[in-house]
């Protein structure tokens, strides 16, 4: 089998704790339901699902949009738009759309809508969304089409749950989605002021209707959904406010303000579990923290130099004093989330040969670094950070630790986090001088661990891979991953793969993070985390996943 050729437009998928949200607020809207009012950390800065290259943004209108099959809570595939997705071949599938479904601009779905989304595409900031697998769409009637795959993918039908559906005048240009978003979602688009709120209201005319229709998504399908979810959402408005500071999400939530605040600050979440008024709920999450290297830049371009920096990440201390215990050391980028694609024995062994808090070691490896290098210690550096109040202090445990050794004089620079991000994924990013500390939020598939952040076509600014690591055999290996469906054998080169990142150590990994909801008890009811960023809101209404929210009290 050829080799995968990707595409060299990537998408951008940053989190972390950057968007620290929180439902909220029995507000007592109009009509027979009622409000909720919701926090996000960052402004949204897109509508359009081609140019939203925020987490905030796809998080703000992922109950407008929706695609042709979701991923519930579990990692299962359900239908959504789609009531099958069939494969043909190893290149095609048959997708089988849901009839009598509008959007929210009055017109109905069809396979041209379909199509349509895919190829709009192509050119975009998030063009791989697609353009990783698709070669063609065939329409055969209004309510189905054969995609043609450019090759082999194994992720398939989980990257169909990260594509919006949208209406086709949109790839015509007769409707900007710029000015709004407009789907087929339970709610609707109502209004954004930029830095202080955003708001949806419930969809009246959304397909569910409460019978069940159509449960699989191909002839192995995961069973049925949506026994027993209300034909409409319960909650008729929910307000956005944007709020960045954790501390102040916290206050509103003690305050009786909000009724459920998304990423409380850790050290706060031993309190919380103690109120008998708040009920914390958490999950093992999609994602992994870290500190990038600049490899063009001496000494960051020396292999000991960076594993010597790795093996000084308190990793433990930071999960203790940072994270009040919560979450555990990460050494290699698959979130153990993937209980197919990775085992806490991996993750021992990568710690054990390349990663784990070892200052002796750490001393032998910066000694024989610098010395290779011709450099004379110590070495002024910085490491960069958002504002996000947690990943502030594990930057300062890792800067504390660097300054104890005769190599590094090591400061601190916060930014905000547009800022921020413009200059992580600046193109001279791997020329800085400096380390950057943050999140990243995988998926459900291992590839979205990897690729975006250590192939040599994601490089800044194409997308992610702000240290420009460049390894051919680890983009052979990812490319051909993504040929393979057997789960074994995926695993097996995503293992390679992982080997030879954990040793040329572009990044040291730090922590494999948890999902955390803080809620007032008698206020929300049937809340449920969601183990990814992007899906924070999933649990409002999703009769995909027998998921919805009501409110306690209204």
């Amino acid at each position: 089998m050829p080799p995968f050729t990707t595409s060299r437009r990537r998408l951008l998928r940053w989190a972390g704790a950057t968007s620290a949200v929180g439902l909220a607020g029995c507000a007592g809207g109009s009509g027979d339901g009622s409000e909720l009012v919701a926090t996000l950390g960052a402004d949204v800065s897109a509508y359009d699902p081609t140019q939203a290259n925020d987490t905030t943004s796809r998080k703000a209108f992922d109950l407008v949009y929706e695609s042709l099959v979701s991923v519930d809570f579990e990692g299962n595939v359900r239908p959504t738009l789609a009531t099958a997705v069939d494969q043909q071949d190893d290149r095609t599938w048959r997708v089988s759309l849901r009839e009598g479904v509008s959007f929210h601009d009055g017109s109905d779905l069809t396979a041209a809508d379909v199509k349509a989304t895919f190829e709009r595409y192509e050119g975009t900031p998030r063009e791989s969304d697609v353009f990783l697998w698709y070669d063609d769409a065939t329409i055969r009637d209004d309510y189905t089409l054969d995609v043609t795959l450019s090759q082999p993918y194994a992720p398939f039908q989980l990257s169909l749950g990260g594509v919006p559906i949208v209406p086709e005048a949109a790839a015509t240009g007769d409707l900007d989605l710029s000015t709004g978003p407009v789907g087929t979602g339970p709610y609707a688009f109502d209004t954004h002021e930029p830095d202080r709120l955003y708001r949806l209201v419930r969809n009246e005319d959304h397909w569910y209707a409460g019978d069940g229709e159509v449960r699989r998504t191909s002839d192995s399908g995961a069973g049925e959904a949506g026994d027993g979810v209300p034909d409409s959402p319960p909650i008729e408005t929910i307000t956005f406010r944007i709020i960045v500071e954790q501390s102040s999400q916290l206050a509103a939530l003690q305050a009786g303000d909000i009724d459920l605040a998304n990423n409380p600050p850790a050290d706060a979440v031993a309190d919380l579990r103690q109120d008998d008024a708040i009920t914390v709920s958490e999950r093992l999450a999609g994602g992994f923290e870290m500190l990038i290297f600049p490899l063009a830049t001496p000494p960051f371009s020396n292999r000991d130099v960076r594993e010597g920096v790795a093996r000084l990440v308190p990793r433990q201390e930071i999960i203790d004093a940072v994270y009040g215990g919560i979450g555990q050391p990460a050494y290699a980028p698959i979130s153990p989330l993937l209980a197919d694609y990775t085992s806490e024995s991996f993750l021992q062994e990568m710690g054990d040969e390349h990663q784990r808090y070892d200052p002796e070691r750490a001393r032998e490896l910066l000694e024989r670094g610098f010395a290779d290098l011709d450099i004379s210690p110590p070495y002024e550096t910085t490491i960069v950070t958002n504002e996000t109040g947690d990943r502030v202090r594990w930057s300062q445990l890792v800067r504390d630790e660097l300054n104890r050794t005769d190599y590094f004089d090591v400061s601190l620079e916060q930014f905000e986090w547009n800022t921020y991000v413009g200059r992580v994924l600046a193109g001279d990013s791997h020329r800085s001088d400096a380390m950057m500390a943050l999140g990243w939020s995988g998926g459900w598939d291992p590839d979205t661990y990897l690729r975006n952040m250590f192939h040599s076509e994601q490089s800044t600014p194409s997308c992610c891979n702000a240290a420009h690591y460049a390894n051919d055999e680890v983009d052979r290996l990812l490319d051909e991953a993504l040929t393979v469906y057997d789960t074994a054998e995926r695993r097996a080169l995503y293992e390679q793969a992982q080997r030879r990142i954990v040793a040329d150590a572009p990044v040291a990994f730090v922590r494999f993070g948890t999902r955390i909801e803080a809620f007032r008890t008698e206020s929300v009811e049937g809340f449920r985390t969601y183990p990814l960023d992007s899906g924070e809101f999933t649990a409002i209404y999703a009769p995909w996943a027998n998921a919805y929210t009501s409110t306690g009290g209204g």
